[in-house]
């Protein structure tokens, strides 16, 4: 055996491998331990700097040393008044190195932009050429985008030549996620449309051009299909009244925008006859953004004939109102937007959007034949149909659902939300402006979409469906009568405060404990209860106790 190199057993390497990782570790403990100590000390020097800066190039991850290092160098700012470039360069070097070993280290990016603002002489066209050095690495690397922003915003680098960054990355690869989501960004200030943060129409209608050619390079990435996603989406509505109405009934005034608004940067007032009236603005189920607003009215404060004005504005300026009148022998008087029923939930489009998507549409269809098991054509096909006319697509939609419920079993809760959403609106955009019953029974809903728009209704029939959560029922201010029969619901969170309900039926649900239906204590209102074919309904004593005023149970 003599003259034969011995070969280490694989307990033996990991015997030492073991012993080389405590030894690092020691090393580790030891310096971070004697940077805690300098620091309490107030010992703010270049030995601290040193020892930092070993620690950061093992762990860039470590933001106290991060911060330590910077406080050391504003000590010395303060002691000498001096910054001078060869410590610029030397935080330079160092976060180099950290993002060498970790190119995703927040600490080590977030420091880089700090010493290139902090220090003087810096190179920002030098920096550019880094960050794309970077990019060039992994073009995905979100934390060097942000950084390329920040390092573009103490350059002469517009907006038009980021565009072409862009583009010249999308070209190179077509799945540079990074790359469509800088570009959907940088679209809106370059070409932007009539509102704020849109983008002029025949710039959005050329980008549906190059995003086509990267869903037929690689159908199955996702980076094309979301920006193909983002150019079909809905523009945000400008602020406005979708309903202004007001009771002596029920002594109540719900207002109705079109977007979602918070009270901590909008203000919503109501004048009668030229009078402010001190109103306390309210929510369903308290949320704290919402499109839908309800104020209790003191008993007697609409006498005889009055006139109203609903005035809402935003902390931008940007305002809406609305106007109603109110005779002596009216109980209540709404008005409503200008926004038709069958847009509520589309956009009215252009003859050129509207050739445009129907040539996307085409083609969608044409991969989706190509590549039957690609969820993406299918999805996209939906969603602009949807865009296009839904009622027109209703069928296509829903065989389209199904097939990516199966193409896609990962998502197909998603897909039977999404047909529960365009179920509803469906429903609704068919509703007259007077109605006040709604029939949403029987289309296999897996939730409730858009009960902001139906605060007006008396009664709905939301039976034979597959409904677990009743929380957006919370919108339905004027309701007196709900049908929930056949559902999946086990508790009756969503429905409190309903103050004019006085009927609902709960048949065949699963509501088992008492404490589920405690929350209809705070509907005064209610005088017929359901509970047929829920456990619950065996607690009859207990329920009469909890709801005296029900006379009507399980009949």
């Amino acid at each position: 055996m003599h003259g034969r190199v011995k070969v280490k057993t694989t307990a033996e390497k990991e015997e030492e491998k073991r012993k080389e990782r405590e030894k690092k570790l020691k090393i580790y403990k030891a310096a971070t331990q004697q940077v805690i100590e300098k620091r309490q000390n107030g010992e703010l020097d270049d030995e601290l700097l040193r020892v930092t800066g070993q620690i950061l190039q093992s762990n860039p991850d470590y933001t106290t040393m991060w911060n330590i290092r910077r406080e050391v160098f504003m000590v010395h700012f303060e002691e000498s008044c001096k910054k001078t470039g060869e410590d610029g360069a030397g935080e330079l070097l160092l976060t180099e190195a950290a993002l060498q070993k970790n190119p995703k280290s927040y600490g080590a990016w977030s420091h880089r932009a700090w010493a290139m603002e902090t220090f003087p002489g810096m190179d920002w066209d030098k920096e550019l050429r880094l960050c794309n050095l970077f990019l060039d690495q992994d073009e995905r690397n979100f934390h060097c985008w942000d950084y390329r922003r920040f390092v573009c915003g103490h350059t002469e680098v517009t907006a038009d030549m980021e565009l072409a960054f862009t583009m010249d990355r999308i070209a190179a690869n077509f799945s540079n996620y990074s790359a469509w989501h800088y570009r959907s960004s940088l679209l809106p200030n370059i070409y932007p449309g009539p509102r704020q943060g849109t983008v002029r129409e025949d710039v959005l209608l050329e980008e549906y051009s190059l995003v086509q050619n990267a869903t037929f390079t690689d159908p199955g990435d996702q980076s094309a299909w979301f920006y193909h996603r983002w150019l079909t989406g809905r523009e945000k509505p400008a602020l406005d009244f979708l309903l202004f109405y007001v009771s002596r009934e029920t002594c109540q005034v719900i207002v109705h925008f079109t977007r979602q608004i918070s009270l901590a940067d909008t203000e919503i007032t109501i004048t009668m006859n030229g009078s402010l009236l001190p109103l306390s603005w309210q929510a369903p189920c308290q949320a704290l953004c919402s499109s839908l607003w309800y104020s209790r009215l003191p008993a007697g404060s609409l006498p005889g004939n009055c006139t109203l004005r609903a005035m809402v504005k935003t902390k931008d300026n940007e305002c809406a109102s609305a106007d109603l009148s109110l005779t002596r022998a009216q109980q209540e008087s709404k008005a409503t937007g200008n926004i038709p029923r069958n847009h509520l939930f589309s956009c009215e489009l252009s003859a050129a959007r509207i050739h445009v998507l129907e040539n996307e549409l085409k083609t969608c269809r044409e991969l989706h034949d190509l590549e039957p098991r690609n969820k993406w054509p299918l999805l996209t096909c939906v969603l602009l149909m949807r865009a296009l006319d839904g009622s027109r697509f209703r069928m296509d939609i829903k065989r389209f659902l199904v097939e990516l419920t199966a193409v896609d079993p990962m998502r197909r809760n998603y897909y039977n939300d999404l047909n529960s959403k365009f179920a509803a609106e469906s429903v609704i955009e068919q509703l007259n402006e007077n109605d006040m019953a709604a029939d949403f029974s029987g289309l296999g809903l897996t939730n409730m979409c858009h009960t902001n728009h139906l605060a007006l209704l008396h009664e709905i029939d939301i039976s034979k469906n597959q409904i677990k959560s009743l929380l957006p029922l919370g919108c339905l201010l004027s309701i007196r009568k709900i049908v929930l029969d056949d559902n999946c619901v086990k508790t009756c969170d969503g429905l409190g405060s309903l103050l004019t309900l006085t009927t609902l039926s709960l048949r065949n649900n699963k509501i088992e404990d008492k404490d589920c239906l405690f929350v209809l204590k705070t509907c005064p209102s209610l005088t017929e209860l359901n509970l047929e074919g829920n456990p619950v309904s065996e607690s009859k004593d207990y329920v009469h106790s909890l709801l005296p005023q029900v006379n009507l149970l399980d009949g």
